[in-house]
């Protein structure tokens, strides 16, 4: 579809850029034109409504509708513009990673809060970082805390490195491409917190994902036959990663609290005991996050 030029004003072009997503199927029409005019304006979108008479210049229009046809093929709003708000901070985001979400900002919020007490330095493993936005946000708000995050992906790392440095942790986080369930990596028990948003979503689920998600990275998103591939493989590695009473802490499906529990109480009896896991529950009051201290 070709770029309309009748247009001149700021509500013009946005009810123009909603009309052709509604056409396209996607949700929120209005909210995402408007957050795309907000990029463009270089304001925050409750401001856009304030500038419904203001004439957009060529290059304005040329931006704000390319946009609009980008978000019209069903790619996410984050990678449409470039960043995503998580926990206060705005990350850079790209197609390589998973657009951060609610979801995630509520497990950093868990480790905050079990981790924020503490005193001196601590070392905090985080198991497929992707954009870097937990470890930095964690390196934010811990400011004695050493992050060490890894990913097997080098176009992730390379963005994790720049929202690093972007949010000025970029000394206290290191970013590693290595696969600690290897049995010969670190070999000696060394973090205060292992943290990780696994893949959880079942295989056989991923078609039923929305447009958007689907097109998120696929590695990311697939945890095997029941979902949980990824979650045992985190778990198997605690008993070489997590010192006596270190964390562990994960994001899950909303139906796989008693299936991870499950899989600790094997950790258990295979010499690696954990506390009892306590489940937190996200903002739509749905299971989302595994809590666990190793205590041996």
């Amino acid at each position: 579809m070709s770029r309309p030029q009748a247009i001149t004003t700021v509500s013009g072009w946005l009810q123009r850029g909603a009309e052709h997503l509604r056409r396209q199927g996607v949700d929120e029409c209005e909210a995402n034109a408007e957050f795309i005019m907000a990029h463009v304006l270089e304001l925050k979108r409750p401001g856009v409504l304030a500038q419904g008479t203001r004439t957009l210049d060529e290059k304005q229009k040329h931006q704000f509708w390319h946009l609009i046809l980008e978000r019209a093929k069903r790619l996410p709003l984050a990678y449409v513009l470039g960043e995503q708000p998580f926990l206060g901070l705005d990350f850079l985001v790209t197609p390589s990673v998973l657009v951060p979400r609610p979801e995630t900002e509520g497990l950093v919020e868990a480790v905050l809060e079990e981790l924020g007490g503490t005193k001196g330095p601590q070392h905090i493993l985080e198991v497929g970082t992707g954009s870097g936005c937990i470890s930095v946000a964690l390196a934010v708000r811990l400011p004695e805390a050493f992050l060490y995050a890894t990913d097997i992906s080098r176009a992730a790392l390379e963005l994790a490195e720049r929202n690093a440095r972007r949010h000025g942790v970029e000394r206290r986080v290191r970013l590693l491409r290595e696969d600690l369930f290897r049995p010969e990596a670190r070999p000696t028990p060394w973090a205060d917190a292992l943290v990780s948003n696994p893949p959880y979503i079942p295989s056989g689920d991923l078609r039923g994902l929305s447009a958007e998600v689907l097109r998120e990275p696929f590695l990311a998103l697939d945890g095997g036959k029941d979902g949980l591939d990824a979650v045992r493989a985190i778990a198997a590695s605690a008993i070489r990663l997590l010192k006596p009473g270190g964390l562990l802490a994960l994001e899950i499906g909303s139906d796989q609290a008693e299936a991870v529990r499950g899989i600790l109480a094997r950790q258990a009896a295979a010499g690696c005991p954990f506390e009892e896991p306590r489940i937190r529950k996200d903002l739509q009051g749905l299971d989302r996050v595994v809590l666990a201290r190793r205590c041996c």
